[in-house]
């Protein structure tokens, strides 16, 4: 095989095994065991724990969906909404959540999430406060408005 043969092959090989990853996710997301009483909750009408459910399964599906689409080229990642994800659900459960932390869990490189943290601290988005045991560590939350806008995203979802 020629090198262009080789690399269709291989192109062809990588979509079969995204296209396996986005049916197993669909799976996921369509799944009725996930609904509480088979029906997703009205709009208005969801509780917390359902905020977070939600929040962690989007968060896991953006995850996949990167990992099984970038074929190392990172155009498929949403590193600014997982980390916005990812402090909402750490919020929404009481935990703390580092800068190092969220880096680490966005999967980019530890420059590039603290630019991103600190251009959405700047927006508003995000807030930033030292830990009062350990000025070196820096927890992350995300703002009143990111989390009604976050929230608002997902009692709008089925």
């Amino acid at each position: 095989m020629d090198q262009v043969s080789v690399e269709i092959a291989a192109i062809k090989l990588a979509l079969a095994q995204a296209s396996e990853k986005i049916q197993a996710l669909d799976g996921l997301v369509t799944s009725s065991d996930d609904k509480p009483q088979g029906q997703a909750p009205a709009a208005g009408k969801i509780n917390t724990a359902e905020l977070i459910r939600r929040a962690e399964k989007l968060l896991k599906w953006s995850r996949l969906k990167a990992d099984t689409l970038n074929l190392g080229a990172g155009l498929f990642a949403d590193s600014c909404w997982n980390m916005c994800l990812d402090t909402y659900i750490c919020d929404l459960k009481g935990e703390k959540i580092t800068v190092s932390s969220i880096a680490h869990s966005s999967g980019i490189p530890m420059t590039t999430a603290m630019r991103y943290i600190n251009v959405m601290a700047e927006q508003g988005l995000l807030g930033k406060s030292q830990n009062p045991s350990d000025h070196r560590m820096i927890f992350i939350s995300t703002s009143a408005t990111c989390k009604a806008k976050i929230s608002t995203i997902l009692r709008h979802l089925d």
